[in-house]
């Protein structure tokens, strides 16, 4: 046998072998309760051991395990586990393929909706600005957290910015820039902000938060129209 068919077999017997360590990992995921004893750990290869060992095949090691993180996350919303190993499998995806723009984007949903950790949610989007810097979709969103979550309009305003000077911006990420830049505070930026979750989300449960935002955020700016910036709840029934 050559070196060069020789290697390519030996390439091929360790991804095999990735796979099924992939594949036990993550079926004993779907098996696991919240009762789990507190320092039992799972045994899964870090990002780093699946970049190196999947050499010539990332993409598809990249994809499979996006797969299994989506069914991953869809069990969790079933109640049938918690997030323990959210981190561990998005680092796996994000390092298999840097350019994956959507896991970026869904986990830093993730990170805010579900664990209302919304400095986490921003830093897994700069990570994937760092590796995508002319996607608009990532620094939006950054700016989004920051207008929404953090009240901190002029960071927010410069990641608007950003993001309407990515190649693939549109007048969405034009006209956010604009609102953040003159209406800083408004609740008619944040409005406007989660209606475009709400039709842009490909999640049904971000699509529900983003809907009862967007409910709330309307009844307030009806109250506002109607009693005055001044009005002190409670709030009256419309």
């Amino acid at each position: 046998m050559s070196v060069g068919k020789r290697g390519t077999v030996i390439r091929t017997a360790s991804v095999l072998l990735l796979a099924v360590v992939m594949v036990l990992s993550l079926a004993r995921m779907d098996l696991e309760r919240r009762t789990v004893r507190r320092d039992e750990r799972l045994y899964f290869p870090s990002g780093t051991f699946l970049v190196e060992s999947t050499l010539g095949f990332r993409q598809t090691a990249a994809d499979y395990l996006w797969f299994r993180f989506i069914q991953y996350f869809g069990s969790y919303a079933k109640g049938h586990h918690d997030l323990r190993y959210f981190d561990l499998l998005l680092d796996g995806v994000t390092r298999l393929d840097p350019k994956f723009v959507e896991a970026y984007h869904f986990g830093s949903l993730v990170a805010w909706s579900e664990q209302d950790d919304f400095a986490k949610a921003v830093d897994i989007l700069k990570k994937g600005i760092l590796h995508n810097p002319d996607v608009a979709k990532l620094p939006f969103q950054v700016a989004f957290t920051y207008y929404v979550f953090f009240h901190d309009y002029e960071r927010a305003s410069f990641w608007f910015e950003t993001a309407s000077k990515c190649s693939d911006a549109t007048d969405r990420e034009i006209r956010f820039a604009a609102f953040a830049r003159y209406k800083a505070g408004d609740d008619r930026v944040s409005l406007a902000l989660w209606q475009d979750l709400k039709k842009t989300a490909s999640s049904p449960d971000m699509q529900e938060l983003a809907d009862k935002m967007v409910r709330k955020l309307e009844r307030k700016l009806k109250i506002r129209q109607l009693y005055g910036d001044d009005f002190i709840g409670p709030i009256p029934e419309l």
